[in-house]
């Protein structure tokens, strides 16, 4: 399997990106500009085997599920129905690393392969910039509350190009919803 892996360091607690990773897996549409709706369909909330919905657009849709947990640490997370054009199977993993009290570094990787397999190159670069956006907007959503959307990740992303590494978007004006 390919693998992309990207990271972002967020200014708020380890507990707190757990939550909003995990516990509340069926709103990712909340931090994730790739997506325009989600919901919990099955199993225990944060909880290994339990299943959320995400809408991409009006006619793309994928179902996840939590398949692994080491708790407050890292999970993975299986992309079972659906998925993207020439995808054949994807699956990612979140790891959590506390750098103090108040900073917490995120690193997501994706494993996936595609149909046929030499679309996996060419692919590689579109999708590590998807997965960039997803954590500018993971972090956005943690320092300041603020949903993330396709019409507001532009200027996200640029404010975020404006920070420092230790900076948090919290000290930034916010965005408009």
């Amino acid at each position: 399997m390919r693998h992309i892996t990207r990271s972002i360091t967020i200014n708020t607690s380890k507990e707190e990106v757990w939550d909003v990773l995990f516990n509340q897996f069926g709103d990712v549409n909340n931090w994730n500009p790739l997506i325009e709706g989600s919901s919990f369909i099955k199993g225990d909330t944060g909880a290994i085997g339990c299943e959320r919905m995400c809408t991409i657009d009006s006619k793309s849709k994928v179902r996840e599920r939590i398949i692994r947990s080491e708790d407050g640490q890292s999970f993975d997370v299986e992309v079972f129905d659906g998925g993207l054009p020439m995808m054949d199977k994807m699956k990612g993993r979140f790891d959590l690393v506390e750098i103090s009290g108040e900073r917490t570094k995120v690193l997501f990787t994706m494993y996936f392969t595609t149909k046929p397999a030499f679309i996996g190159a060419i692919m590689k670069g579109k999708m590590s910039n998807f997965f960039f956006k997803m954590l500018v907007g993971l972090k956005y959503h943690l320092e300041t509350g603020e949903l993330i959307t396709k019409e507001n990740i532009k200027e996200i992303e640029g404010l975020y190009k404006g920070l420092n590494e230790n900076d948090s978007f919290s000290a930034s004006v916010a965005v408009a919803s």
